[in-house]
């Protein structure tokens, strides 16, 4: 209400697809500029779908108004699953102090006013995680799997929570095989629908997006800059230049004609490609996009009026969450809590994105979520 962001703020991608369900042309965007929207997977169905809920009701500065304080609701929710967590994690006293901690956190409450899924992706990511580690029934397994399948329907980085169940089930048998298999299948099974949808697009299986390959080519080619951008000479008018444009016009122009498929393979076979001819720019990549994710990129090649607008507030919040976190997983792996799941997901979303494109600070607030945990319990610790 302060700022009055919800007068027609931006809402991308998310808001075009939004836009085209409300006006019957489905699950579709315009890739190619002066053409008509097309049938697409290039990003996780629900929340478009979320949004068009609202936009039926037209275009007007309440309805985004509405869609914010919704998310804010969503937001609030997640600070009472991060608590419950940190009792499971520690005790009741960390949980306290963490809750706090959580609540008073900039990105979180900036997010909320952006129409970008972050806010309610963290909601479902943080409660599918919390259920499984408390998993002491059936019910709580099916919920599980409910809610871990509709946080990859809303980002599909959560399917890490895949292979980090796997590995917390074989090291420290906190969950037993049926449990684990059970949130693993009813989580499949809210997948299957998009996913055939996208087989009957595409004529191929795509389990959530083509985005993919794209991604890992935007990281992973001669022209990479650890972001989405290759120059920046004005966040303001932008006038800047994004990686996906420095391909030869030619060679955009024959992108542009092929399929959504084919565009997909040929940025992940380009991708392949570059990793394996170039270790050793690979290599360096590597390390460069690791550090623009644990910090910041710098103003060059990260196109945000945000970050330059709130950079020292952002290195104020971040600096003591990133110190303290680091020495609370110290802690904790030394006095042995049951962390492990926690950080088998902190380690995966995080080589996920820096494997692939950092771009977007969004990308770290998971990671982030959890760091203010560990946080809570070195704060905790050192007070005793």
């Amino acid at each position: 209400m302060l700022v009055a962001n919800f007068y027609y703020p931006p809402d991308y991608e998310y808001g075009e697809i939004a836009r085209n369900i409300v006006t019957g042309k489905g699950f579709s965007r315009t890739i190619v500029a002066d053409t008509n929207p097309a049938p697409t997977s290039s990003h996780a169905p629900f929340y478009p779908y979320f949004l068009s809920l609202f936009y039926r009701a037209g275009n007007k500065p309440f309805i985004y108004f509405l869609v914010q304080l919704l998310q804010a609701i969503f937001s609030t929710l997640t600070i009472y699953i991060i608590y419950k967590t940190s009792q499971i994690l520690f005790n009741s006293s960390v949980a306290h102090i963490t809750e706090w901690l959580v609540a008073l956190y900039p990105p979180l409450i900036y997010y909320c006013t952006k129409l970008v899924p972050t806010t309610i992706f963290l909601f479902f990511l943080c409660l599918s995680i919390y259920l499984i580690m408390k998993n002491e029934n059936f019910f709580q397994s099916l919920l599980s799997g409910i809610f871990l399948g509709i946080a990859i329907l809303c980002d599909p980085v959560a399917l890490v929570i895949y292979p980090a169940i796997f590995v917390w089930f074989l090291i420290s048998k906190k969950i037993n095989f049926v449990r684990m298999t059970l949130i693993l299948f009813v989580s499949i099974i809210i997948l299957i629908p998009w996913t055939i949808r996208n087989y009957r697009i595409h004529k191929t299986l795509v389990p959530i997006t083509t985005q993919f390959g794209v991604n890992l080519w935007i990281g992973n080619n001669a022209n990479a800059t650890g972001t989405d951008f290759y120059e920046i000479k004005s966040v303001e008018t932008q006038d800047y230049i994004l990686v996906t444009q420095t391909l030869p016009s030619t060679v955009q122009d024959s992108l542009n004609r092929l399929s959504e498929i084919n565009r997909a393979k040929f940025f992940l076979y380009q991708a392949f490609d570059f990793m394996v001819n170039n270790p050793h720019k690979f290599i360096v990549l590597l390390v460069k996009k690791c550090y623009y994710y644990l910090w910041f990129p710098p103003a060059t090649i990260y196109a945000s009026t945000d970050l330059q607008k709130y950079r020292i507030l952002l290195y104020i919040s971040y600096i003591p969450i990133l110190v303290l976190g680091i020495a609370g997983i110290l802690l904790s792996i030394r006095g042995k809590k049951p962390v492990l799941l926690i950080l088998l997901c902190m380690m995966l979303i995080s080589g996920l994105y820096v494997g692939s494109h950092v771009g977007l600070i969004r990308y770290r607030i998971p990671v982030e979520l959890y760091l203010l945990c560990f946080s809570g319990y070195f704060i905790y610790s050192f007070r005793r």
